[in-house]
This record gives structure tokens, sequence and C-alpha cells, in this order.
């Protein structure tokens, strides 16, 4: 349980599948990260649920492989370990557009004032790889790593209705929104998909908080397959799709000039 009498995140978001010693991994390694201090075995299995015995056998695996480490100067407490590092240095390095990101990014700050988000599209979801903070912009909860649902967030929606239709119907399958008790949600998510191919952007109200609205444009490849999306983030005022458009233009040329450099 959190200070507040909830539940921890972790272990409300627990996930179960046939492999139980790997959801434990993921659940341990969900709350090391999550966490701004070691932790002990006690504490992992309050935060996560899972049984002292079990818990104690998978963390044991996981210091062999690297996943965790024992955090230096503290008796039998936990942290993220060095494979997780190289891992995310592994993969963040596949992706050669980062480098031309900032200095595109930096010109789009300066000309809307607003946070600049890179994100990229990992299975049926978005994850922010990049950002570039406007100053005093306000501080909202959208930070490298995090993942959304494409069509939950403007990055996504502009990924999204960049490719071609059967591929979207596919996401929609896939995601359940195609099943009869979401049928009611198709037609204007549909129409937005349609809005934002044909305008060459997409918005989203309340993505990651309340108040905050995000315009986003699709970085495309050689072949013209979307493979990230740029995108500005709006704080502290009401975004609708009318103010977007402002903004839009903004966002597409940045997004036109990070796509330049990608084959």
């Amino acid at each position: 349980m959190t200070d507040s009498g909830k539940p921890d995140a972790a272990k409300r978001d627990f996930v179960k599948t046939a492999a139980p010693a790997i959801d434990g991994t993921v659940a341990v390694l969900d709350v090391l990260s999550a966490s701004p201090w070691p932790l002990q075995l006690s504490e992992i299995c309050e935060k996560t649920g899972i049984a002292q015995a079990t818990a104690h056998r998978i963390i044991q695996a996981m210091l062999s492989h690297r996943l965790i480490a024992l955090a230096p100067g503290r008796r039998k407490t936990y942290i993220p370990g060095s494979r997780l590092f190289q891992l995310a240095s592994a993969v963040f390095a596949r992706q050669p557009f980062v480098p031309h990101f900032y200095p595109i990014a930096e010109i789009l700050k300066n000309e809307i004032h607003r946070s600049i988000f890179l994100s990229l599209p990992i299975g049926n979801q978005v994850v922010i790889l990049a950002r570039l903070d406007a100053p005093a912009s306000t501080a909202f909860n959208a930070y490298v790593g995090r993942t959304m649902p494409m069509h939950l967030s403007a990055s996504g929606k502009a990924i999204l209705a960049a490719r071609p239709l059967e591929d979207q119907l596919t996401y929609l399958r896939d995601e359940g929104l195609a099943a009869p008790g979401m049928a009611a949600d198709l037609p204007a998510l549909a129409q937005d998909l349609q809005r934002s191919a044909r305008l060459g952007y997409a918005v989203s109200l309340n993505e990651i908080q309340l108040d905050v609205g995000c315009v986003a444009a699709p970085v495309v490849n050689g072949r013209g397959e979307p493979v990230a999306a740029i995108s500005a983030c709006f704080t502290g005022e009401a975004l609708s799709l009318q103010s977007a458009r402002v903004y839009s233009k903004n966002v597409v040329q940045a997004a036109r000039q990070l796509s330049s450099h990608i084959l």
C-alpha cells in the first residue's frame, strides 16, 4: 500500500501469464525502477504481492544476469542492474535519428515555446525516446521511457494515421477496440485518424494528465513509412482542434526536417 492507502501501481498492474517467473521478474524490475531508493526483499514482496520464497529465487536469478544489483553500502537492498543500462543503451544507439532530433527540436522549442518530444512506436505502444524542455515549462508526467497506447496519444495517432488502412484495422483488432463492447468508440477514433491523415498531424487532449494537450506529426523514412513522431505539449491552457492549427505548421515542418535524415 502507498501512504495514501491505495495499492502500489506495480501490484495493481501485475500481469499474470503462463510464465510466472517472467511475470515476477518484470514486476521486480518495475518496482525497482520506480523507487527513488534501494529496496529490501520484504519491500519488493509488499509492492509486488509475490511470496517471499518465490521473490528470493527470482532475485537470485536476476542478480546472476545482472538485471539487478546489491546497493553499495546498504545491507541486502537491491537496485536496477548494469545489464538494464547496457540493453537500454544498445537499443537507444540503434535509433539513428536521435542525434538529428535535438537541433531540430531546439529550433521548434524556440518557435513555439513548448516542450518537444520524440516518440517511437514499439508494438502497439509509443515510447518517449527523447525530450527537450522549454524554459520555465510546467512540470508534467512525460518522461523518457514512458509508454502509452497509440490511440490514446497524439504521437501514436500521428503514426497510426500514416500507416495503411489494413495496419490500422489490425491495430484495432489487437487492442480489442473492434470488440462489440467497444464499437461505440470506433466511429470517433476512425474519424480522428482520417482527419490526422488528411492534415498531416494529430491532436490529443489530457493524454498525459489533465490540462495537458499535445500536437504531433509523423516522422517517415525514405519509403514513406512512419518510424517516429515529434510532438509538442501544452500545459496550463485549453488546447482545442482550432488552436492546434496555430502550432501544427511548426510541428509538421520539424517532422519533415527530421524525416530528411532517415533513409
